[in-house]
């Protein structure tokens, strides 16, 4: 078993600076709780905050990341595993640093 709980940190670090919120802001999706169980909708509202602000390399990334790993957005951490939510947050802050 490993810490879920770290990884839905890591998000919820991220959404809150995004969007300039508290834990519980834009709904419950800056929250941790929520996190553990739908890792992916913070990361997409996120990414769709940015996509009509950005060039199209930019909005390219957006859809290939969403792309990639749609099939995960109903999942949670646990059900996506360690190894796959490091490479998605991993691939999730590269993004967010470039837009």
């Amino acid at each position: 078993m490993f810490d879920v709980e770290r990884y839905a940190f890591q998000i919820e670090t991220t959404t809150r600076a995004i969007f300039k919120c508290k834990r519980y802001g834009i709904g419950v999706i800056a929250e941790s709780d929520f996190i553990v169980k739908n890792p992916l909708i913070p990361m997409i509202a996120v990414l769709g905050n940015f996509y009509n602000k950005v060039d199209i390399s930019s909005k390219d990334k957006i859809d290939e990341f969403i792309e990639l790993y749609h099939l995960e957005v109903c999942k949670s951490i646990e059900e996506i595993g360690e190894v796959k939510i490091k490479e998605i947050i991993s691939k999730f802050n590269n993004i967010v640093k470039i837009v």
